[in-house]
């Protein structure tokens, strides 16, 4: 995963602004690059109660900040959720109803349990070896202490995301 953003992660998310809407979100704590994250849409749609399925395209923490707490002691993982969480929310109208999704690789329990933990679910298998995951805007901003505010492209979120076909 980490490659992946050091390899690919500007260059996609610049391929597939326009048509994904995919946004590259970075996560600092004080000086250090904590994560970075990739969220886009999958479905093209227009106009008031729109139905939009948004990805979570990559999702990773730095190796040295597992399960660690950052400076204002919330942990690394759920931060960068949080941010991808309010940066999605900002991405569309207040009547457009969102639902989250990721793959994730079956042997990947730390973010199985961190998706868990914020009221995502685990829909089907997503093909060997991926499992889908999935959850409602709605449903994710209130598992994080949101208050649900849309008002719609480009409102800067509190952290900066990209893509790639699933999450390692």
């Amino acid at each position: 995963m980490q490659s992946y953003f050091r390899e690919h992660a500007i260059a996609d998310t610049n391929r597939k602004s326009r048509s994904h809407d995919q946004r590259l979100l970075l996560l600092h704590d004080v000086e250090d690059l904590v994560g970075a994250a990739v969220h886009a849409s999958t479905a093209h749609g227009h106009g008031l109660g729109t139905v939009f399925e948004r990805r979570l395209e990559a999702y990773a923490t730095a190796a040295s900040r597992h399960g660690q707490r950052l400076s204002n002691t919330e942990y690394a993982s759920q931060a960068l959720l949080k941010a991808a969480v309010t940066d999605i929310a900002t991405r569309h109208e207040a009547g457009d109803e969102v639902f989250l999704t990721a793959y994730v690789h079956h042997e990947n329990r730390p973010s199985q349990r961190c998706l868990e933990r914020h009221a995502w679910s685990q829909r089907r298998n997503g093909g060997a070896p991926w499992l889908l995951y999935s959850v409602r805007l709605d449903v994710a901003q209130k598992a994080h202490g949101i208050t649900p505010h849309r008002s719609g492209p480009g409102i800067v979120a509190e952290q900066p995301v990209h893509e790639q076909d699933h999450l390692h």
